[in-house]
């Protein structure tokens, strides 16, 4: 996060603000949740290995005989396919709750990501001016 959009989700929540001056309390706050495109390629052992042989193996017979996925397949069977793709992301959604649970599919997206947390610094930069007022 770039300290205008630090100083803006502070400001728009009142438990942050609470928080002040607490930099470390607000940074692990704000860092719930975030990540960022990893760039992973997985293979079908991958799948098989995330969301277990019964869904693993219904998924990739959905991609084997769906012409839609036809283009998948090799990819899959090379190791090649990158789960941060927002293509694979929003075609692992399209398939709950007939082929994945949401659990399943969010399993697959999440080895896309990696965590992407709010550094301790940024948010004193953000919560500080230079003169060592608060710039909030």
């Amino acid at each position: 996060m770039v300290i205008d959009d630090i100083r803006a989700a502070i400001a728009a929540d009142s438990a942050l603000r609470a928080l002040i001056p607490d930099t470390q309390a607000i940074a692990a706050a704000l860092s719930v949740g975030r990540t960022r495109p990893n760039g992973r390629e997985i293979g079908n052992g991958t799948v098989l290995e995330t969301v277990g042989l019964v869904s693993g193996n219904r998924l990739l017979d959905v991609i084997d005989t769906e012409p839609s996925y036809r283009h998948v397949k090799p990819l899959l069977e090379q190791g090649r396919l990158v789960a941060s793709s927002p293509v694979v992301v929003a075609a692992l959604q399209s398939m709950v709750p007939l082929v994945l649970s949401q659990a399943e599919a969010n399993a697959l997206i999440a080895l896309g990501r990696d965590p992407d947390p709010v550094a301790e610094i940024d948010v004193r930069r953000a919560l500080w001016n230079d003169d060592g007022s608060l710039a909030l």
